[in-house]
């Protein structure tokens, strides 16, 4: 099976993709994983980013839309999403 070449670094990332990698490690202090895959794929990241995006301007607080993020993560048996979703808690104001 092939397997999708992340890139290792932002440089390394198409160059449509990097400014956005660059704003998430701003916000957050390093890129995580999924976002450096779907910068493969611009157009991913930017429809990714751009829900999220949206969802901001909603009337849940960011605190609560993490725990139901955790929740979520938590039912589906998510590793990952549970590590990430932790550390995005713990650094929220």
């Amino acid at each position: 099976m092939s397997r999708i070449a992340i890139p290792a670094t932002i440089d390394m990332a198409p160059p449509a993709s990097q400014t956005a990698l660059k704003t998430i490690e701003r916000q957050i202090g390093k890129v995580p994983n999924i976002y450096r895959l779907m910068a493969v794929s611009p157009q991913s990241l930017e429809g990714h980013l751009g829900m999220f995006g949206a969802l901001e301007k909603g009337k849940l607080s960011p605190q609560t839309r993490n725990r139901i993020a955790l929740a979520v993560a938590e039912i589906d048996g998510c590793e990952y999403c549970l590590s990430a979703h932790t550390f995005i808690g713990h650094h929220l104001k």
